[in-house]
């Protein structure tokens, strides 16, 4: 009886390939994961309120889970790959743009993981020791602890101080140029995008893949479902950049509960603002470099022009609004609408008046308010 022929190499271990973690496939997930941490962390800080709030984020991250993804990929091309997307994933919600207590969660997170990579396993497992960011969001990062200076995130500062200087000491930041230059590689996540064919596991080739492509106009049936699509993901969009914040507590009174709120309504865009301010005030002096001592030339009729053509436009719009019934821009009373616009307008060229420099681009320091025409 003979035996049958065996092989002399190793059995083959499945490996999944580093353009896996930079895919949809991942990418997606992965942020849908982070977004779900963040905003676990700030609902129960806004709620609870302990002295402790790091110690709150890793019962969160513990309970969610976390503490297992470090298991995800053994093989060191791939590991390297998984380690660095998902640190970019958690540096994303550092952006200005972002509240500081959502800031906060993303760095106690990044943090967290880069510090709980296996460092005595057997065989060792590849460790990431630097993460690559760009300098504006190095040095945004390095002012969060100042912008954390109300009574509500006051008790994060000293756990955000030590991190930031915990990873510092780390040598964990790995500097590179502007964002604008855009010097992340990828250039941007997800690189690539998955579609399936396939509308389930028993290969049923999706129906809309064969079914021709409806000639004419849509019906009303399309436009319904895409009427229900668009509401659901913007549902969806509202879920995830929702932002709880706990308001001011007066003295000897109850404190009040938590407000959730919309991301954009919770921080003031102020680096956005004073950019525009710097764009405008360097787009004026361009224009007319003698004022206010020189207000004739092409400059000042260029001006005059722009100004007569939004307020033509808006006047159009406002009519054509009125035709149906509807009011454009009444809520706010002389803070709004195109009677504020239209005397912003009449204050340009007029020294001593807000809009008298630009016009309408004085709006922004309140060209048009309480200045009725006469």
């Amino acid at each position: 009886m003979s035996l049958a022929p065996t092989h002399t190499t190793p059995r083959g271990h499945v490996v999944l390939q580093p353009t896996y973690f930079t895919s949809s496939l991942f990418v997606d997930p992965a942020r849908e994961d982070i977004d779900h941490l963040i905003r676990i962390y700030t609902e129960r800080y806004g709620t609870s309120q302990l002295s402790q709030p790091f110690t709150l984020f890793k019962d969160i991250w513990s309970s969610q889970g976390w503490t297992w993804l470090h298991f995800k990929a053994f093989d060191a091309r791939s590991r390297d790959a998984f380690l660095k997307v998902t640190m970019r994933l958690f540096s994303e919600r550092l952006a200005e743009s972002e509240s500081p207590l959502t800031r906060t969660a993303a760095l106690f997170g990044l943090y967290t993981f880069f510090a709980t990579q296996p460092s005595t396993s057997a065989p060792p497992l590849h460790a990431l020791a630097h993460l690559p960011v760009t300098i504006d969001m190095y040095q945004s990062l390095l002012k969060l602890p100042d912008v954390l200076d109300t009574n509500f995130l006051r008790p994060l500062r000293l756990h955000v101080t030590y991190v930031l200087s915990a990873l510092h000491k780390a040598q964990f930041f790995h500097i590179l140029p502007p964002s604008n230059l855009f010097p992340f590689s990828p250039r941007e996540l997800p690189r690539e995008q998955f579609i399936s064919d396939f509308a389930d596991g028993d290969g049923q080739v999706a129906a809309a893949t064969n079914a021709p492509k409806k000639k004419g106009r849509p019906s009303k049936h399309d436009k319904v479902k895409k009427s229900r699509d668009a509401a659901i993901a913007l549902d969806k969009w509202l879920d995830k950049t929702a932002y709880t914040y706990q308001p001011p507590q007066a003295i000897n009174d109850v404190a009040p509960q938590a407000i959730t709120t919309h991301i954009l309504l919770s921080h003031p865009p102020s680096t956005t603002r004073n950019n525009y301010r710097a764009k405008k005030s360097e787009l004026l002096e361009k224009i007319e470099p003698d004022y206010p001592y020189v207000t004739e030339g092409k400059g000042r009729a260029a001006l005059e022009q722009a100004n007569r053509g939004v307020v033509s436009r808006l006047r159009k719009i406002d009519e054509e609004a009125a035709a149906k019934g509807m009011e454009i821009g009444g809520e706010g009373g002389e803070r709004t609408g195109l009677r504020r616009v239209e005397r912003a307008a009449d204050e340009l060229g007029k020294h001593g008046s807000v809009g008298g420099r630009g016009g309408l681009l004085g709006l922004l320091e309140g060209a048009g308010i309480g200045q009725e025409n006469k």
